[in-house]
């Protein structure tokens, strides 16, 4: 059994001023520019995402009069499914997962709404986001005026369900600088324990060695710098590291190259957009493999929403 996110509903968001959607596992969303396709994928951003640190008062609906929203609402259902079909009850994992956030229809279905608000925080300044489950499924019509009961708050965003948002227009070039990139959260991932440190900062010390002692110019150098140490009494001594010395550190220079075979590849820079936009949607496969096997091995659920913006050129 599985769950599946089946309804969105968007009040007050950019271009959107009262918009209801129906989900099903894989959604197309078509439209000419500025039909709000990418205003839907945002406000699923600011309802299970990171999207709130990028609000701005130009997210807030500007109405027929002129007169800007001063809330914004977004409500999403999700419900227990298997075999693609509805089922009545959450899987034991997942109830376990959701807890008191769990509501029933008059029917017996299971479902859990969360509901979304951010308002101008007029004391601070910035927006107020806040989230609460409800107990009820509103009616579509003046929906976005069921109250919220402030015991429902919830605190901690739903981590097994994350929101991963996609731009077609990626470069992977540019995401290795980046540590919140897909590839950054890879790379800041990496671990190894203390014996494989050991080995391999020895191996790459080794290399280092051999770099110098085949290079003239690096061993001029080395001479030359070694002369540090009459500042210290003679005790000084200059390493070079044309490789990171410690393990740590060769995550900074990380690279990908890509080519017909090893010896005939290049640097991501030197590739085309198409290639390098490619390699970072490839980067997103592997985060979320990695964040499956880590909510596997913590034997918890896990169900992860993507949602890809691209741009059609239609002649």
């Amino acid at each position: 059994m599985s769950i599946q996110l089946d309804i969105v509903r968007i009040c007050g968001f950019r271009g959107i001023a009262n918009l209801e959607i129906t989900l099903p596992k894989i959604t197309v969303l078509l439209g000419q520019n500025n039909s709000g396709k990418t205003s839907v994928i945002k406000a699923l951003q600011l309802a299970l995402g990171d999207y709130s640190r990028y609000l701005s008062d130009e997210d807030f609906h500007i109405a027929n009069d002129d007169k800007r929203q001063n809330t914004i609402t977004v409500d999403i259902r999700f419900i227990p499914i298997h075999n693609s079909v509805r089922a009545n009850n959450f899987s034991e994992e997942w109830q376990q997962e959701f807890g008191d956030k769990i509501q029933s229809e008059a029917n017996g279905n299971q479902f859990v709404a969360i509901r979304t608000t951010v308002k101008p925080d007029k004391i601070k300044g910035g927006y107020i986001v806040e989230r609460f489950h409800l107990e009820a499924w509103p009616e579509k019509e003046a929906w976005q005026d069921a109250k919220t009961n402030s015991k429902n708050r919830i605190v901690k965003r739903l981590v097994s369900i994350p929101f991963i948002s996609i731009d077609a227009q990626r470069d992977i070039h540019n995401e290795l600088k980046d540590k919140s990139s897909f590839i950054g959260r890879v790379l800041s991932s990496v671990e190894y324990n203390e014996e494989d440190v050991t080995e391999l900062e020895k191996m790459v010390a080794e290399i280092n060695k051999e770099a110098i002692d085949k290079s003239e110019p690096l061993k001029q150098l080395k001479i030359h710098l070694d002369n540090l140490n009459q500042s210290f009494e003679g005790s000084g001594q200059t390493e070079l590291t044309p490789f990171p010395k410690k393990i740590r550190d060769l995550v900074k220079r990380f690279s990908v190259h890509f080519g017909e075979t090893e010896k005939n590849s290049f640097s991501m820079e030197y590739h085309g957009m198409g290639t390098r936009s490619w390699a970072s949607m490839l980067t997103v496969k592997a985060f979320i493999e990695l964040l499956s096997k880590k909510h596997a091995d913590e034997v918890e659920p896990f169900f992860p929403i993507l949602g890809w913006c691209t741009i059609l050129s239609v002649n």
